[in-house]
């Protein structure tokens, strides 16, 4: 009993070979009185070669424009799955295309439709073998996309910006008055080469201690306290006590860290 064909492709850029391969099951044999089995013979394999125009370079930015736009449908493309958008931009071989098809001699009209069945229905499997066909390979679509969420932005974002070619070239005209930058590496090397390298800076000498107060003025309390707790007596003169008491118990702990 003859089996399905089983495809095997070879992809590239606006070109696909289809062999398909069909094996016949182990059959008894007799030979002598005897039965054996006999071995499995392949067939010979049909050959579909089919030929399709790449993308151009505009359709495929268009392309990459739709998955990035849209990265739900990038991730299930990645899995192997198409959408339904993606196979309605022209993804899959249509029919005329598949009706040019050339085919070895001695394929019968109906092995040649089940060919074309077949590997259109791979394709719509592994839609990164079609994308390879069209000319976009996953590394060119990855790079694509990433590209284009690495960007600036859209074409209208950029025109509504302000022209900073002017800006520019002062700000490069200032800097080359300045003379050209000395890198990290070449001071590092030349600080080491004179012995330098471990002295401080000339900021460094400006620092200087500044000792706690021992007995801190702190400034009373200017908000309206006694309309807040009106029920409390005194309160501005409670509050300002508690904040001196603090100010004098840090500075008391200032002074016992400083003789450590």
């Amino acid at each position: 009993m003859s089996e399905e064909l089983e495809l095997r492709l070879e992809v590239q850029p606006g070109i696909v070979k289809v062999e398909g391969l069909r094996g016949s099951g182990p059959a008894p044999a007799v030979q002598g009185g005897h039965e054996t089995a006999a071995v499995a013979q392949e067939a010979a394999p049909s050959v579909l070669t089919l030929e399709v125009s790449p993308w151009p370079a505009a359709r495929k930015q268009a392309i990459l424009l739709e998955l990035a736009a849209r990265p739900g449908e990038l991730y299930e493309l990645l899995q192997g799955q198409l959408s339904a958008r993606l196979a309605g931009l022209g993804l899959l071989p249509d029919g005329a295309e598949l009706a040019s098809a050339a085919y070895e001699p001695g394929s019968g009209a109906a092995e040649r439709a089940e060919l074309q069945k077949l590997l259109k229905q791979r394709l719509a499997e592994e839609p990164l073998l079609a994308l390879s066909l069209r000319g976009l390979d996953k590394e060119e679509l990855l790079a694509g996309v990433f590209g284009l969420w690495a960007g600036p932005g859209s074409a209208e974002e950029d025109e509504a910006k302000p022209d900073a070619s002017g800006a520019l070239a002062a700000e490069l005209a200032r800097l080359e008055r300045k003379g050209p930058a000395v890198s990290s590496g070449e001071w590092l090397a030349e600080a080491a080469a004179e012995g330098s390298l471990h002295q401080p800076g000339p900021l460094f000498h400006e620092i200087a201690a500044r000792p706690f107060p021992v007995s801190p003025v702190v400034a009373e309390p200017a908000e309206d306290w006694a309309s807040l707790l009106p029920q409390t007596p005194k309160v501005a003169e409670g509050l300002a006590l508690i904040m001196r008491e603090v100010a004098e118990a840090a500075a008391r702990r200032a002074a016992g860290l400083k003789k450590m």
